[in-house]
C-alpha cells in the first residue's frame, strides 16, 4: 500500500512538474523569441486527438541572414488551424531557437489590409 501512495504522489508531481515545464517554456518563448515568416518544407500528421488536436511533425525553412536552413520539430495544433500548415505556406512564427518555436495562428490584421 506505500508503494502505491509514494508512487501516486510521485506521479502526480511529474505531471504538475511538465505542466509548469510547458507553460514556462511557451512564456519564455511568447516574451524572448522573434517573430519570423517560414516556409512549410514539410509536414506529417501523426495523430489526432478527442479535444480537437492534432500532432504534428513539420520542417520549416527559415531566411536568416542571407541564407536559408531548415528546422524540425513536432507540435500540436487546432484541428482548426491544420490547413494553414501545408507544404509550400508560409507561416508565421516565434522563434527563439531551433528547440523553442510556436506557430502564430491569430495575428490581427491592421484595418485595410
Amino acid at each position: 500500500m506505500k508503494f502505491v501512495i509514494v508512487f501516486s504522489v510521485i506521479f502526480i508531481v511529474g505531471m504538475v512538474a511538465y505542466i509548469v515545464y510547458l507553460f514556462n517554456r511557451d512564456h519564455k518563448i511568447q516574451t524572448q523569441g522573434r517573430e519570423l515568416q517560414a516556409t512549410v518544407e514539410e509536414v506529417s500528421y501523426i495523430s489526432s486527438n478527442d479535444n480537437g488536436t492534432i500532432n504534428i511533425k513539420y520542417r520549416l525553412a527559415l531566411q536568416e541572414g542571407g541564407a536559408t536552413r531548415s528546422v524540425e520539430g513536432k507540435e500540436t495544433i487546432s484541428a482548426f488551424n491544420a490547413s494553414k500548415i501545408q507544404k509550400g505556406n508560409k507561416v508565421d512564427i516565434k522563434y527563439l531557437d531551433d528547440h523553442h518555436i510556436l506557430f502564430v495562428f491569430d495575428k490581427q490584421q491592421a484595418p485595410g489590409s
